[in-house]
Formats: C-alpha cells, structure tokens, sequence
C-alpha cells in the first residue's frame, strides 16, 4: 500500500520544465555568465536552451556540458587584445570584413566537435536566411557551424552558405526567441535581454579604416534603419510570446556589441545582480505542484502578457508576468 501510495505521489507531481533564453548582443552577452552562475549555485539546471548570436555562443557552451566557471575563464582569455585578433581573418569587405573561419575553428575546438545530437541540454540556435528573409531554427548537424551563423552581424562577418541559405544573425528577425523555447516544450521561462544598444554597433564599423573615408556615412544610415526594425519585431515578440520572467541587465558604459571584451568579470557581474533579484520568485515557480494545480498554473502564465512593452522596461530592470 505504501508503495502505491508513494508511487501515486510521484505520478501526480509535477515538475516544470525550465526554459532559458539568451539574447544576442555582442561583449554586453557576456552578462549571461553571471545569470548561469547565479542558476548553477541555485541548483537550477534548463531543460531547454534557446540564443541567438552571443546568447547563443553562452548557450551552447553550457549546453555542451561546460561550467559558467569554465566559460568565463574561456572569454576572459580569448578577450585580450592580440588573441580577438587572432581570430579576425580580414578579408576585403565584399562579404563582410572578417571571413569568420577562424572564429568556426575556435568554436570547434572548444565544443570539442559537438552536435546538436550528443549536447547534454537541448538547444536551439537562431539565424535568418538572407535568400528568403525568414527566420532558421538551427537545431541539426554541427554546433560550430551553427554558432557561426548566428554570430553573423552582416558588415561585419560574411554569411555563411549551407544547404543553399545565406546564414546571418539571427538578431534581426528574433533577438530573444522566448517563442522558440516554448516550442521546445518549456513551460517557466527565464529570458535575458541584454541588448541595451549605448552605442550604434555601425557607427563603430563605419570608423574603421578605409570605410572611414568612403562608405562610413552610408553604413550608418543602413544600420541606423535596420536596428529600428530589430526594436519594433523584438517588442511584436514579446507581445505574442511573453516570457514568465525578463531581466535586462544594467551593461557597463561604452560596452556595446563590438566594445568591452576585456570587461568579462564587471559585466558578468550585472548578470548575477539581476538574477538574484529574481530568484525567490524562480524557485517557487519551479517547484514541483500537484499536477492539476500545475496545469492549471502554467497556463495561466503563458497566456498571461507582459505589463509593459520590451523597449520601456529600464536597464537592470526585471519583469515577472504574474498571474491574474
């Protein structure tokens, strides 16, 4: 009897699956360390990982079974100076200024060749098609190659061909794809926007030489344009596919997409500020429920939409969407 009781128990509880969302935006993504230290000491482990961009570099490392301890060491390495410059093989800007093939190798190596297939937490990597205009879900085949789509800043790297897509970053259809974790079966979503913008990443590239003196202005306009875009899709995003909990961590000045690599730990920092702020609330939403009462739970929760638009929620901010 009492092992049917005990065995009815189980039956009857329900944990909920967690769902983690990372959002593209260059060093300011390296606050993402501070938001898997905060979970991994919590013990709070994601059943499902979704990034785009550098969110989805930080992704995929954890998703491949390392520590945000290990991930940090790896960034505050590969952020001094004359090492990012290794992996900028400059090519001339047809493409994109940089051919990324040694940003693939560096990738590859440290996943240890991974594929979607053998990750230890289900992942999914976002990327848009410049053939047909439409979002990719990568989510087959090789980790690196992914990886480097999604970190495709057109102007910046050039696009990378498979199965007959033009494959860039996945931050100008969908930046934080809270939407697409869902899909994967999350039911308590966690999303981590860090993509605060100071300063316009064009404006940095437009400077470098020789763009300076030739199509700087133009680059500006170009990217000007298409981050309003970006903005106005992230917020029909959000709209469509609140997340439970949204967190916008406070970025250090003149961090920006392409600046303040060097800055692993400060930044890092304001990604586990703003988590612990959260976590109370987390843990409680993850505790396992009667299962009626879960179901009954959750829905509410996702159907519930966020209070207030993504572009008005201050930096360093949080957001819960809370039941009626």
């Amino acid at each position: 009897m009492n092992k049917l009781l005990s065995t009815l128990k189980i039956s009857l509880l329900h944990k909920p699956r967690f769902g983690l969302v990372l959002s593209g935006g260059g060093a300011q993504g390296l606050a993402h360390i501070g938001v898997l230290k905060v979970l991994e000491e919590a013990g709070i482990r994601p059943d499902y990982l979704a990034g785009t961009s550098m969110g989805g570099v930080i992704a995929a490392a954890y998703a491949a079974g390392l520590t945000q301890e290990e991930i940090k060491n790896i960034a505050t390495d590969i952020s001094q100076t004359r090492k990012l410059m290794r992996l900028a093989d400059i090519s001339l800007p047809q493409h994109g200024i940089i051919r990324g093939e040694r940003v693939l190798d560096f990738f590859d190596k440290h996943l240890r060749g991974s594929t979607f297939d053998n990750l230890k937490i289900p992942l999914t990597l976002i990327a848009v098609d410049l053939n047909t205009g439409q979002e990719v879900q990568l989510k087959k085949g090789s980790v690196a190659e992914a990886l480097r789509a999604t970190v495709s800043l057109p102007g910046v790297f050039a696009p990378i061909e498979r199965d007959g897509m033009r494959l860039v970053d996945g931050g100008l259809l969908n930046n934080l794809p809270v939407d697409v974790v869902r899909q994967m079966g999350a039911e308590v979503v966690l999303a981590v926007d860090v993509d605060g913008r100071k300063d316009s990443p064009w404006r940095t590239i437009s400077r470098l030489w020789p763009l300076s003196s030739t199509v700087g202005g133009l680059i500006v306009n170009l990217g000007d344009s298409l981050d309003v875009t970006i903005r106005q899709q992230r917020a029909y995003k959000l709209k469509d596919s609140p997340p439970d909990f949204l967190i916008q961590p406070k970025i250090p000045n003149k961090v920006t997409v392409l600046t303040g690599f060097n800055r692993v730990i400060e930044i890092a920092a304001e990604g586990e500020a703003s988590t612990r702020s959260i976590l109370p609330a987390l843990e409680d939403m993850l505790r396992p429920h009667w299962h009626w009462a879960s179901n009954r739970k959750i829905k509410l929760s996702v159907k519930c939409p966020v209070k207030s638009s993504h572009s008005t929620i201050p930096a360093g901010k949080v957001q819960i969407g809370t039941n009626p």
